[in-house]
């Protein structure tokens, strides 16, 4: 069996069979156009899908893929579309994305770990990020995923997340740290 996305996997609970690129409608990144204005907020226009007003766009992979498999849903909440890769459209349109995905996905950068310890059994991280020093209370020490190419993604009990791009570009206290903890 061929293990591309045209094939059918297993459905749901109870039989019957599920085609994945039907279910999803794949925009044709040649004829979108996005842009951003101050009336309608985010505005999608393409053969797929005619005009959308107030779009709101969600990677489906925000740490590992932030730019690629962008699902696109109107006002109202119903997905409308997918871009398989926010590279491949025209350079407005792609700034005016990547712009309203910068707004909506916060994530900090850790640029120093200062210490990592347990306090009544909850993992404690004091870190130094680009928006200034925090101490992230994480639920488990679970929530310290190691990435490829040296990232950890940390995510703190109240759901922020937290970005180290290579931990061994770091000073060595702090790769000692992560060494030991993650």
């Amino acid at each position: 069996m061929s293990k591309t996305p045209r094939d059918s996997r297993r459905g749901p609970p109870g039989g019957g069979t599920f085609d994945l690129m039907e279910a999803l409608t794949v925009l044709d990144p040649r004829g979108v156009t996005v842009e951003q204005t101050l009336a309608e907020g985010l505005v999608v226009v393409c053969a797929e899908c005619g005009r959308k007003e107030g779009v709101r766009v969600a990677p489906c992979f925000p740490v590992t893929e932030p730019e690629r498999f962008l699902i696109l849903r109107d006002a109202e909440g119903e997905e409308f579309g997918m871009l398989e890769d926010l590279a491949d459209l025209a350079e407005p349109s792609r700034r005016a994305l990547r712009d309203e995905l910068g707004k909506q996905h916060f994530v900090p950068t850790i640029t120093r770990v200062n210490a990592i310890y347990r306090e009544f059994q909850i993992p404690i991280w004091e870190v130094e990020t680009d928006r200034g020093p925090r101490r992230l209370a994480l639920k488990s020490s679970h929530d310290a995923h190691r990435l490829p190419a040296g990232r950890i993604y940390v995510r703190d009990a109240e759901g922020n997340g937290y970005l180290i791009p290579d931990y061994r570009e770091l000073d060595a206290d702090s790769q000692n740290l992560i060494e030991l903890f993650v």
